[in-house]
């Protein structure tokens, strides 16, 4: 599965659930401007491009059995979304960069290094 199909699966499935996410300029991310029925004004950033999704996904593979019978990148992409939720609804206020981290999604106050993984 390629990480542009992900990238844009994970956008879509982030407007699912009364939500509203747009690719960030250049693919370089994605803004949610509301999150469950509830705006977020200014939108929360996720630092993420489709090279980073694709294989921070492919990554966590090893997760398949708790997604039995979906593609691994689908499952890991399911996983994905609770560790999106989760930093949403415990950021602190102010912090509304996420990225990844070694366990999952974290937020912080400010945007982390671009890297050059742009498409």
């Amino acid at each position: 599965m390629g990480d542009a199909f992900l990238f844009a699966e994970l956008v879509r499935r982030l407007n699912l659930d009364d939500g509203l996410a747009d690719e960030a300029p250049d693919r370089m991310g994605v803004l949610l401007r509301r999150w469950q029925g509830g705006d977020l004004d200014p939108p929360y950033i996720l630092h993420v491009d489709p090279p980073t999704l694709g294989e921070h996904l492919r990554s966590m593979e090893g997760i398949s059995e708790l997604f039995p019978g979906v593609i691994p990148e689908i499952g890991a992409l399911r996983l994905f979304l609770v560790h999106i939720e989760e930093a949403v609804e415990t950021a602190p206020e102010g912090h509304r960069h996420l990225v990844i981290g070694p366990a999952g999604v974290y937020a912080q106050p400010g945007a982390p290094p671009r890297t050059d993984h742009s498409v």
